[in-house]
């Protein structure tokens, strides 16, 4: 009896896999994807085991659209950062979507850099040799003899000298600015300062930190925005100071540019793969409805020879239509207008919806590609900055991957390399 109890629970797991081996197969499938991206120190199969990892850790994610979960994971291996929860994680977000004409919630995983992950990059460049942020208060800007000076100019300078005391016990809203400091291998030292209501406008673009929703009203924002304000500050000034440093995905030396550009093709492939698998459901047995293994598909049965069509009789001349206009209403007249496209999107040529969003990625993809110098490309990046954090995560996927591909191109190479 109870050999067959385990036959028939191994014949049931085999017929009705469950999610994570739904997941694993998927990975799997991709593992060659993930090779051409990942970094020579991090493996296929070490990613995979990583995101496993967190999909255990963390079960909502398995509730998520699965081509953004899939997507956040090719975004986590373009960095080379493994989503572990310190250098990198992947994040559940509840999202309003237009499905089938009408506005729902669904579950999108999206890739959330760690600063420990993005230190970590900016270190592996062997260009910068320390990198560090830190927030100041606004009691250390009081009085004639301030704690906090910066200049900018020909001469940049920056000078913190934090209160040390005991009983000094700021608040979140005490913070007036948080600032980054990297030091290149020759000495030179880059700043980064944002001052608070720049910080405050990245927070509002978070999707739990924001403190109001689209219309203006206020709403309980939550997550680490509320509750390690000064932790969120740091990692949003090294993240915009990382993209003006050189990253560890710069310079790859055992990585040839062609290797790079197939590797971005790659990317963009499977982004619009992706675009075409239909969306999980999760069945209250723990399995997905609508999602099943990629199997081969069977080979189609010859169809029967059609049988040679009648020839059509030539076409009865039409009548010509009368002066004095028709005398009754044709039938045509009564049939339903045609839809309208909705008003906040185009039509292309084809007849296709192209909404905002996809409007923005395509200019930004345009022009970064046109950028000359690197100059231009940083002010595109900022200027971008605000736009791909509302973006769906397959747009702002693809637009990250151009960027990386245009920043490599602006970037000038070392002297060792030119010679």
């Amino acid at each position: 009896m109870a050999s067959h109890n385990v036959s028939r629970m191994n014949e049931d797991s085999t017929v009705n896999p469950g999610p994570i081996t739904v997941l694993r197969t998927q990975l799997e499938q991709r593992a060659g994807e993930f090779s051409m991206v990942l970094p020579a120190h991090i493996s296929a199969d070490k990613f995979q085991r990583t995101i496993l990892t967190a999909v255990q850790t963390n079960q909502d994610l398995l509730k998520c659209d699965r081509r953004s979960l899939l997507t956040a994971c090719m975004k986590a291996a373009q960095d080379g950062l493994l989503p572990d929860g310190r250098e990198a994680a992947i994040v559940p977000f509840n999202t309003s979507m237009k499905l089938a004409g009408k506005w729902e919630k669904v579950k999108l995983a999206q890739y959330m850099p760690m600063v420990f992950g993005l230190r970590k990059k900016i270190l592996q460049s062997e260009e910068v040799v320390d990198i560090f942020a830190a927030v100041v208060f606004k009691q250390e800007l009081e009085g004639e003899n301030p704690r906090f000076v910066y200049r900018e100019g020909t001469e940049h300078k920056l000078f913190h000298a934090p209160i040390l005391d005991f009983d000094f016990k700021p608040k979140d809203d005490d913070i007036v600015l948080a600032y980054s400091v990297a030091t290149f291998a020759n000495g030179f030292k880059s700043f980064e300062v944002m001052r608070r209501y720049e910080i405050d406008e990245v927070r509002e673009s978070s999707q739990t930190g924001a403190q109001f929703d689209a219309k203006g009203e206020p709403r309980d924002a939550k997550g680490p925005w509320v509750d390690w304000f000064g932790e969120m500050a740091k990692k949003t000034v090294i993240r915009r100071h990382s993209k003006s440093l050189p990253q560890s995905s710069d310079v790859l030396a055992d990585v040839e540019a062609e290797d790079m550009a197939f590797a971005g093709r790659a990317a963009l492939a499977l982004l619009d793969k992706a675009k075409t698998e239909p969306m999980p459901n999760l069945a209250e047995d723990g399995t997905f409805a609508d999602e099943t293994i990629d199997e081969p598909e069977p080979k189609p049965e010859p169809k029967p020879k059609a049988e040679p069509k009648p020839k059509a009789e030539p076409p009865a001349p039409e009548p010509e239509p009368d002066p004095a206009g028709p005398s009754h209403v044709d039938a045509s007249d009564n049939d339903p207008p045609e839809a309208e496209p909705p008003a906040d999107d185009d039509v292309d040529e084809l007849g296709v919806t192209v909404t905002d969003e996809e409007r923005k990625a395509d200019q930004f993809v345009s022009r970064a590609k046109a950028c000359e110098t690197i100059i231009d490309f940083r002010k595109l990046e900022r200027e971008a900055e605000m736009d791909l954090a509302e973006m769906p995560v397959h747009l702002s996927s693809v637009v990250d991957t151009v960027f990386e591909q245009t920043r490599k191109r602006l970037t000038p190479r070392k002297r060792a390399d030119a010679e």
